[in-house]
């Protein structure tokens, strides 16, 4: 299982510089916080629509569903209000998986689906 790069965004501070991570047919994304916000930006560049499957495994999940979004050859989806008490599982990681749109494994290649995390400010101070 690999671990997509996030980055950190401080107010006030500009832009912030984003590493894509080129996709695998799951990963992770570490949680540095309680009550973390994350918005991930998903590109796929196959010619198979991609379905990205975040996980639901954290203290909320009974009250949601894994959330599941396809992302079609040369789209580019903003994923956001990602909340740690939903997603974040015991271990602190969310997971994200890459699946067909009929839920089964992925026929293109995973390294085609590309993430990019921003872990947002949640405080005035950070």
């Amino acid at each position: 299982m690999a671990e997509i790069t996030k980055i950190t965004c401080i107010k006030n501070s500009g832009s912030p510089d984003v590493t894509a991570t080129e996709g695998a047919a799951s990963q992770t994304v570490a949680y540095d916080r309680s009550f973390e916000n994350i918005v991930i930006r998903v590109e796929n560049t196959n010619l198979n629509t991609a379905s990205i499957t975040l996980v639901t495994a954290g203290s909320m999940t009974s009250k949601a569903d894994n959330v599941v979004v396809e992302v079609a050859q040369n789209e580019v989806k903003y994923l956001a209000g990602l909340e740690s008490m939903y997603f974040k599982g015991s271990d602190g990681n969310m997971t994200i998986e890459i699946l067909d749109d009929d839920g089964t494994a992925f026929t293109g290649d995973p390294a085609d689906v590309n993430f990019e995390v921003i872990e947002l400010p949640k405080g005035l101070i950070n």
